[in-house]
């Protein structure tokens, strides 16, 4: 699973279950169940912190750990410890459970947005930091995103001009075809790139390729 089918899976469950967007993308991985913590029995207690982490209640947290289908024995004493604010999760320690999503935390976007003075001028995941995703919603964050995967595909630095075909697009993205055209105005409109329609005829495409810039540094809404 690559890094932009890692974030579509992330964001179908933050969606589905209502979760705030600075969740850490390991504990969507929880609620999906595929992890060796709901083997060790830490699967609610974690989740638990981490809710209250961001802010929930003691309602809410039990009404989405019910969702889950946790056991009201284990629900009840991942409340009673969570809510202590004694406890909580984070990098290295999720990563060395075994939890992290990637290689290395170092290559997660939720552990690269915390700032450290060594970090260059601009970073690619200031795109969560400046909360884009709940802003641009979900197709127009996998188009954007997808813009991103080409130019690593090709090995092109970042802001670098692309000439791209809407079916190369769509694969990427997995976005409808249809919102295409509307979410590539809608970035351009917004300011996260430069685009121009139909500008180049390039390999494997039908007609002639549309040229996608991205903005870098990534603005601030």
């Amino acid at each position: 699973m690559d890094d932009l089918e890692k974030l579509q899976e992330f964001e179908k469950t933050r969606g589905k279950l209502r979760l705030p967007l600075d969740i850490k993308p390991c504990i969507t991985d929880l609620l999906n169940g595929h992890n060796p913590a709901s083997k060790q029995g830490l699967n609610p207690f974690i989740i638990a912190c981490e809710l209250h982490r961001v802010g929930k209640n003691q309602q809410q947290i039990k009404s989405l750990l019910t969702k889950v289908n946790v056991k009201p024995s284990k629900l009840r004493s991942a409340l009673k410890s969570a809510l202590t604010g004694r406890y909580g999760y984070a990098c290295p320690g999720l990563e060395e459970k075994g939890l992290c999503l990637f290689k290395s935390r170092f290559d997660c976007w939720w552990f690269d947005k915390i700032p450290r003075e060594s970090q260059k001028e601009w970073r690619e995941d200031d795109f969560w930091r400046y909360h884009w995703p709940d802003k641009l919603g979900s197709a127009r964050s996998m188009l954007y995103l997808a813009i991103r995967q080409v130019e690593k595909l090709k090995g092109y630095q970042a802001g670098s001009r692309l000439y791209v075909s809407w079916d190369q697009l769509q694969r990427v993205s997995g976005v409808n075809r249809q919102t295409i055209k509307p979410g590539l105005e809608a970035l351009e409109k917004i300011g996260l790139i430069t685009y121009k329609p139909g500008q180049k005829r390039v390999k494997g495409s039908k007609g002639l390729a549309t040229e996608v810039v991205r903005i870098i540094p990534i603005p601030k809404p």
